[in-house]
């Protein structure tokens, strides 16, 4: 619960490390774009196995392969996003050498294990995980120090994001190896998994985005906010968990198990005649799921914006809501009324991720409006957590 005001001395620095938090989170919506369409269509065993991919870093012919480039694409933007995600922490809490030293560790580590006769499977095992740990290790030894250039918030944030998007790469490393294992079951359970914790993962980003904005500091305090942040909150769980039946419903491929809307039968009723898991799945995410988060959603726009006193750091979030969940039924429809087709199906994911994300940002721009209203700040440097107070 702390508000974050930049000094003279740190304000560029801020600023710049600002911008690269909000790049971080679009690198991480390209990111849930290649991985939802390599689900999409069916490339996530392109290679049995992992981290390595059929034993390569850099594996023979997977560009002209489509399945094969996809998820090999997929893996190094993952790759990709997860060193950015170390930068930023690293950036956060001003640790300039964590970065070098745990990729130069994963380095001699790497080399010492394929001087012993590793095979390659182990070998960049060591490697990822002596840099992880190594990194860790140093980002946990900054927490010595008397000053941070940012604030406990913050810094737990970013650290927690890092540890997350390890646990992200666990999950779909397990996905394939215990497909390839013979467990097609289990595997499943780890798909799921590894979807739904890629939307924990960028609400995590985009609530560091958000408190590291110089708009943080510019937004007006309103006591009638409070009530939104509650609301966006609430929300925000009942988003995440569609998503959670929606990737359900998607993996086990029960996406077309209601083949009509708003009909769920053929003899043109509005409840399925026949019921089983996948059916009553779909039902759950395509109609009352839906149903639920769009009429939320739009009672907290429109409360977002009539709360707002004028003040359009809240009016945008609030007005993108809006268009944000009208696009997510439209692609819903389309997936539904055109036999799930590939780009729409995609894009449908996609657009739920940054339905997800709007909200967190509108509750998090509200609960800190709700909570300067309070008269509850601080006057050193800070930042300020949103959800509890407000």
């Amino acid at each position: 619960m702390l508000i974050n005001e930049p000094g003279s001395n740190s304000s560029a620095i801020r600023l710049w490390l600002a911008r690269y938090a909000k790049f971080v989170v679009a690198m991480t919506f390209v990111l849930i774009l290649i991985g939802g369409h390599t689900t999409t269509a069916g490339a996530g065993m392109a290679f049995p196995d992992w981290p390595l991919s059929h034993g390569s870093v850099n594996p023979d012919g997977w560009w002209e392969n489509f399945l094969q480039r996809l998820e090999h694409g997929h893996r190094l933007t993952a790759e990709t996003v997860g060193l950015l995600i170390g930068i930023l922490c690293a950036w956060i809490w001003r640790s300039k050498w964590s970065v070098p030293l745990a990729a130069g560790m994963s380095v001699l580590l790497a080399v010492a294990a394929k001087t012993a006769g590793a095979e390659a499977k182990m070998v960049a095992h060591v490697g990822l995980w002596s840099s992880a740990l190594t990194f860790a290790g140093l980002i946990l030894w900054q927490t010595r120090r008397d000053e941070h250039a940012e604030t406990a918030p913050v810094r737990w944030l970013a650290f927690t994001a890092f540890v997350g998007v390890l646990v992200q790469a666990t999950l779909g490393g397990l996905r394939v190896t215990i497909e390839s294992g013979g467990d097609p079951g289990t595997a499943t359970a780890f798909r799921v998994f590894h979807g739904c914790f890629a939307q924990a993962e960028l609400c995590l980003l985009v609530a560091i985005a958000t408190m590291l904005s110089p708009v943080w500091a510019r937004i007006a305090s309103g006591s009638q906010l409070r009530s939104v942040a509650r609301l966006g909150w609430i929300t925000s769980a009942l988003i995440f968990g569609q998503l959670i039946v929606g990737a359900t419903m998607r993996h086990l491929g029960a996406g077309l198990a209601i083949t009509t809307w708003p009909q769920a039968s053929a003899d043109g009723s509005w409840l399925p005649k026949m019921h089983n898991s996948l059916i009553d799945l779909n039902f759950a995410h395509t109609r009352a799921g839906a149903a639920l988060v769009a009429l939320l959603t739009v009672i907290l726009s429109l409360r977002g914006i009539g709360y707002a006193a004028g003040d359009v750091r809240i009016i945008r979030p609030a007005a993108l809501l809006i268009a944000l969940v009208a696009a997510q039924c439209t692609l819903g429809l389309l997936v539904i009324w055109n036999g799930r087709p590939p780009i729409i199906t995609t894009l449908h994911v996609v657009n739920g991720a940054a339905l997800l994300a709007a909200t967190v940002l509108l509750a998090a721009r509200a609960g800190r409006a709700g909570w300067l209203s309070a008269d509850r700040t601080v006057s050193t440097p800070g930042l300020q957590l949103v959800g509890v107070a407000a």
